[in-house]
Order: structure tokens, then sequence, then C-alpha cells
């Protein structure tokens, strides 16, 4: 399990290309970080990439998986890793997995059982066991509270977290220009999702009602994604990230 650790960052992560020209049409250089901002119910560590350049404000987290067999949005943070340029406005956060215990093992919850995206402290019940158990209580599980500790932190503008296999962007009234803009770039379409018999205590509730941040779900569909849909994900992150709609 540890190498999975080591396959999310097998480039080195120091000083990596440069930002978008400025006036003078010389490159803002790109700072490339990485820190550990929690554990795992198992110990392994919950790492997030921050790459900036300075002066950098439109600060936005990209979540590549909180469900541990939804892995295609790992791609996507890789691409948004990896990538040389950025532009100089966007303060960039990558969490590649908020649930490494349950990324290692390809299954949905954590090592407990507890599905993360049902264990946050807005709008949450309890639940029987099984694929969506939220828990003992809100916040019960340590990936939770890190992941709400990094957001408290950073306080991001947007929040995008990839999930899979449904197919689209979901959607948010209170922000209908944001998502219109990620589902356009995306190429994907807008979608509620019809979850709310079951979507309680979840992530980008917490995020929307308890933050003035706005939290975007972007499902990729079943199966293997194809590359350009990967590429297209990153570059709207980006896009949409550095110039608010």
């Amino acid at each position: 399990m540890v190498a999975l650790a080591a396959v999310l960052f097998a480039a080195p992560l120091t000083a990596l290309g440069a930002g978008s020209a400025a006036a003078d049409d010389v490159p803002l250089p790109v700072t490339t970080t990485r820190e550990v901002v929690g554990t795992s119910v198992r110990g392994l560590p919950m790492t997030a990439v921050h790459r900036t350049t300075e002066g950098a404000t439109r600060r936005v987290l990209v979540i590549g998986s909180i469900h541990g067999d939804e892995r295609a949005g790992l791609r996507v943070v890789r691409a948004l890793r990896d990538r040389v340029d950025l532009p100089d406005q966007l303060d960039l956060w990558l969490a590649p997995t908020v649930n490494p215990d349950g990324t290692a093992a390809d299954r949905r919850t954590n090592a407990h059982g507890v599905d993360l995206n049902r264990n946050f402290p807005y709008n949450w019940h309890t639940s029987s066991r099984g694929e969506t158990w939220s828990g003992p209580g809100p916040l019960s599980e340590p990936e939770s509270v890190a992941l709400r500790g990094l957001v408290r932190r950073v306080d991001p503008w947007l929040v995008v977290t990839f999930h899979q296999p449904l197919f689209g962007v979901g959607v948010n009234d209170d922000h209908l220009g944001v998502v219109r803009a990620l589902a356009r770039g995306m190429r994907l379409p807008l979608d509620d999702f019809a979850c709310s018999g079951v979507c309680y205590g979840t992530f980008t509730q917490w995020v929307n009602n308890r933050t003035d941040g706005v939290a975007v779900t972007v499902e990729f569909g079943a199966g293997r994604v194809p590359d350009w849909r990967i590429r297209a994900a990153a570059r709207t992150v980006v896009d949409v990230g550095a110039n608010r709609p």
C-alpha cells in the first residue's frame, strides 16, 4: 500500500515549469511543493501538492478520489501536477486521494467501512452499514477531519471533486455560471444526479453550505475514461479556476 503514494508522486516536485507570461513577457516561476495533510485509518499519508506563482490569489482545490474505487480523477491530478505552465493568478492545490486506504484496496469506503462522502457535518444522518454508511457520527473518520482542516486552511474559492460511475457535472443552482463553464469545457452534461435520498453529509454539501467556497462534483462515467477527456478536465479546471465566471 505504501507503494501507492510513490506511484502517485513519481515526478520531481520542486520548482516545476513556469507560469504564464507577465506584462514584460517574463514568465513567473511555478513553485511546487508537497505536504502530508493527514493520515488514514491505517496510517497511510494523505498528501497534497501545492502549485502556485508569487502573488496568486485564485485558490482552487482538486480532489482526485474520495471513493477509493473511483480512480479516473487521479489521472486529472497527475496531469495538473505535471503541467508546465499555470496562469499567474492560479493558486492550485491537488489532493490525489483523500481515501488512501480505499484507493489502495480499490474499495469505495475507508478502512472502517465508512463512505467518507457521507461523513461531513452538514445534513448528516445515520444510516445502515453498507457502501454508503455515514459512520457513527459526523467527522468520525480521520480522513474527513483532515480534509475539513485542509479546506479551512486553504480557503479555496473552487473545489472540484472527481467521481464515477455517473456521467455529468453536478448542478449547483447558486453558481450556475461556474458549473456550466466546467461542463462546457469538459464536454459533460449538467445533472442533479437525483440522489437526495442518500446524499446526506456529503463533502460538497458541507463546502457549499459551511464555507465561502463553491464545490462541484464531476462524474466521469463507468469504465476507462479516454485520455482526451482527462486532458480536457485538467485544462478546464485551470481555465475556470483562474477566470471565475
